[in-house]
């Protein structure tokens, strides 16, 4: 039998492919294997002190390697241990708060949050100026992304209005934790996502933020800015980190005229702006003329009174941002496969509403047949997502406006790709939205382009691009080549994508006698674009999103 096999054609082939096999997968296996930190060991300490970082794939001996502590870099005579999964360094001596990460051959580690002891403040036993807002107590004094707390204190006003929590921000090397007078590194709960529970004088509820890490809590009123709590974000069911950045200057805006009517009439024009947010960060805006409202969930409202026939009638809007690319690493063992379901944040994405028609029978079908009986909420996402790559095929322009009609025909554009996946979600109980913008390509060239997100209790929200992860491509699109966009576009998302919208924004008509209308595959998804009454007659051009520069 062993002399037949030796003499067999068969047999050089085989130990070929077994001899590239096992070099395959001994590459890979060493290629592939990205440091990972678990835990560092103070969390909190002073300048000279030891901290320890264990983890996984540190390599057997430095080689080059380092570590990194907010941004600044031990001595080499600073390290005292290296090992595969443990780190052993003295803290330098100038160093602030931030991330701890680790840098090998293989690439780099995700971040966990450093607090300098100095920069911790000393709790006083009341408000340092008169009026200011006083932090007392956090409970509890930790938890997960989505986690609800309760803060007491003193001077947070009656209402809200205008004023904001604020939780350290997660992901970014250079994040540091503020100082005194300072919100840098910082992120405010969200609006769009309900953080905010209940508001009174003495106490606030609010839920965990998307994007939050351990380190302060802060509130600022119109009474000024409140002293700091130490809070710990712990137990995620992933990391999330924020990557390279691209700096954008864009400019668009809209040329009304034409206008015939009564003489006393009105215009109403609610203007998209680029929405800061854990992506997109030191978001600058100039408009000319000024809104009457500049933030009105996330737009500016324009209002004209007595429009004169013939005359030409302008508004501009230039911005200036930094957008980073978003990469989430998630366990799937330690997803949640329940979700609060009395959090406002759930019922609204969860629920059908204008564009998303996820109560249609078409819609629940298909979600099914995606997700089968999986009850793992990020292994659904991932099936839906799945399924519409298999089914659908990219089109900039569907025979139908209809998502249902884009469905059973097999095509779609990005709107329809971005509905689709958030419908199917919702269908299948996961909260979900599409986003819309503009993508960056070629020579600062913009198109209007759409996407989604879906959330994960005790995470926050995972970024998916089910068109481009279906080999959609504009022009010279800068997509890493070594990169598997099926792969890399399903919880990741890279710098060229400028959001304007997340979700339907509910824009709510000022006179149920206007006349209104909506303006579909726009840069922003909202309900109301433009209100007029008294006008018969009149035209408005809205000018694309231009990229002026960027760096």
């Amino acid at each position: 039998m062993i002399k037949k096999i030796i003499k067999s054609r068969y047999l050089l082939p085989l130990l070929v492919l077994a001899a590239v096999s096992a070099v395959f997968g001994f590459n890979a296996y060493h290629y592939y294997r990205f440091p990972v930190i678990d835990t560092i060991d103070p969390a909190v300490a002073y300048p000279g002190d030891l901290i320890s970082i264990t983890g996984s794939h540190f390599g057997d001996s430095r080689e080059g390697a380092e570590v990194r502590i907010a941004g600044e870099r031990p001595l080499s005579s600073s390290y005292r241990k290296w090992n595969d999964s443990n780190i052993v360094v003295e803290i330098p001596a100038d160093v602030s708060s931030g991330m701890v990460t680790v840098k090998t051959r293989k690439g780099r580690s995700n971040g966990v949050l450093f607090t300098n002891r100095e920069h911790i403040p000393v709790i006083l036993s009341g408000p340092q100026k008169p009026g200011y807002p006083f932090l007392e107590s956090v409970e509890p004094s930790g938890g997960v992304v989505g986690t609800q707390i309760s803060i007491s204190g003193l001077n947070f006003g009656h209402e809200r209005g205008r004023a904001a929590v604020y939780f350290t921000s997660a992901g970014l090397d250079e994040s540091t934790v503020e100082d005194e007078d300072s919100l840098d590194g910082m992120i405010k709960c969200s609006e769009i996502d309900y953080d905010y529970e209940s508001w009174d004088e003495q106490r606030i509820n609010v839920y965990i933020p998307d994007g939050a890490a351990s380190g302060n809590i802060r509130i600022k009123t119109d009474r000024g800015l409140s002293n700091a709590l130490y809070f710990e974000v712990t137990g995620n069911a992933g990391v999330k980190t924020f990557g390279d950045k691209m700096g954008y200057q864009v400019e668009y805006g809209i040329d009304i005229n034409g206008s015939s009517g009564e003489l006393v009439n009105s215009l109403d024009m609610w203007v998209p702006v680029v929405r800061p947010g854990l992506e997109q960060r030191n978001v600058e805006t100039v408009t000319e003329p000024q809104p009457l409202w500049d933030n009105y969930m996330g737009i500016m409202r324009y209002h004209f009174d007595n429009l004169v026939p013939d005359q030409t009638y302008s508004i501009s809007v230039k911005s200036w941002l930094e957008c980073y690319e978003v990469e989430t690493r998630i366990t799937e063992s330690r997803v949640k496969t329940w979700y609060n379901e009395d959090r406002r944040l759930y019922r609204t994405y969860t629920g059908p509403e204008s564009m998303i028609p996820s109560d249609a029978a078409e819609i629940k079908t298909a979600a099914s047949r995606a997700a089968g009986k999986e009850r793992n909420p990020y292994l659904k996402a991932k099936a839906i997502y799945n399924y519409l790559l298999k089914n659908l095929e990219y089109r900039t322009k569907p025979t139908s406006s209809s998502v249902i009609d884009n469905l059973s025909a097999g095509e779609g554009d990005s709107l329809a790709y971005s509905i689709l996946f958030t419908a199917m979600c919702r269908a299948s109980g996961i909260p979900a939205r599409p986003l819309s913008g503009v993508l960056v390509y070629n020579n600062k060239q913009a198109i209007n382009h759409f996407w989604a997100e879906f959330y994960i209790e005790g995470f926050g929200w995972v970024p998916v691009d089910p068109s481009l992860g279906d080999g959609a491509r504009f022009g010279n699109f800068p997509i890493d080549e070594e990169l598997d966009p099926v792969e890399y576009y399903f919880g990741n998302l890279d710098n060229h994508h400028i959001n304007f919208s997340k979700g339907i924004v509910p824009v709510v008509r000022i006179d149920p006698q206007n006349r209104v209308s909506g303006r579909k595959g726009q840069y922003s998804l909202q309900t109301i674009y433009e209100e007029s009454s008294g006008l018969s007659a009149y035209s408005s051009y809205w000018r694309a999103v231009r990229i002026i520069d960027w760096w």
